[in-house]
């Protein structure tokens, strides 16, 4: 049987103003529209709802494939965003102008997937920074999912902020929002798959740029997201690999709630979704929501 072919979707978006709310205008320009670029994978038969899965820094949603196509062949709808400043969106590399930016962009594709599947329920599945950017869109709208599945939260970013002007240039050149840092994605770190590091290292479309004010926001929606387990109102499976050097799985055993089933996988790196044994690991995701699916009808 034939793998399920992806769609290519631009969401036509408002640019933002520097604080990230929705920008105005009518054209491609500083002041005008914004292409978010999203792959969908359509469901095999009647869908049984609908999954967006959010990349991690650096990173874009054409990387998971492979798991949406899984997904896919079990009845999920999928839609794979690039986030902006990621992938074949517009933006400045790894930039963002805060979670009210990246809110907005969520909602919009959320928005588009109940357009396709009006009545299906919605699932958020999270890698590294986007763990945190779905854990935070469920603390502001758990009526609007069904499922949380969260793959080793970045609990604590450690990424690298752009180092100030030396010498002169510190009476020219003031830090801007824009300036430049890095994420530090070793594909050694990230992976322990010899082709996944393989894969990434030839990738055209990652990148280890990361703004200042990226950095300062990925700071403060852990510090939110960190205690926001009381609060926590979405069935959630959370992820960990036990050898993740990036994001310590120790930080995902404090996450307690009654909501949130925590399971620490043995072996693993950071990115779960391009480890060895993926494939086993997006078929206990798709189990796993096919129960929680079946416990809410019954």
């Amino acid at each position: 049987m034939n793998a399920p072919e992806p769609l290519t979707t631009y969401l036509e978006l408002r640019q933002s103003q520097a604080d990230g709310s929705e920008g105005s205008g009518l054209s491609h320009n500083s002041a005008g529209l914004f292409l978010l670029h999203v792959l969908e994978v359509a469901a095999r038969g009647e869908p049984r709802g609908g999954v967006t899965i959010l990349h991690d820094a650096g990173d874009h949603g054409g990387r998971y494939l492979a798991a949406a196509r899984v997904l896919a062949e079990h009845q999920w709808a999928v839609a794979l965003p690039d986030l902006r400043g990621h992938g074949r969106s517009e933006g400045q590399r790894g930039h963002s102008n805060g979670w009210s930016e990246v809110s907005r962009d969520l909602r919009a594709v959320q928005d588009h997937l109940a357009y396709r599947l009006p009545d299906a329920p919605k699932v958020l599945i999270g890698q590294g920074l986007g763990a945190l950017y779905a854990l935070n869109f469920a603390l502001e709208h758990p009526e609007d999912l069904s499922a949380l599945v969260l793959l080793a939260p970045r609990w604590h970013p450690d990424f690298q902020a752009p180092k100030p002007a030396s010498g002169m240039l510190r009476l020219f050149k003031k830090p801007a929002p824009t300036d430049e840092g890095c994420v530090g994605n070793q594909p050694s770190r990230l992976t322990n798959s010899d082709a996944e590091r393989h894969a990434w290292g030839g990738d055209p479309l990652v990148h280890d740029s990361i703004s200042r004010r990226a950095v300062d926001q990925s700071l403060e929606i852990a510090a939110r997201c960190r205690g926001g387990a009381s609060q926590l109102r979405v069935p959630t499976l959370l992820l960990h690999g036990a050898k993740d050097s990036i994001s310590d799985p120790a930080h995902s055993r404090a996450f307690q709630s009654p909501c949130v089933e925590l399971r620490v996988l043995d072996d693993l790196a950071h990115d779960l979704l391009h480890e060895r044994g993926a494939d086993r690991l997006v078929d206990d995701i798709v189990r796993w929501l096919g129960e929680r699916q079946s416990g809410a009808r019954s």
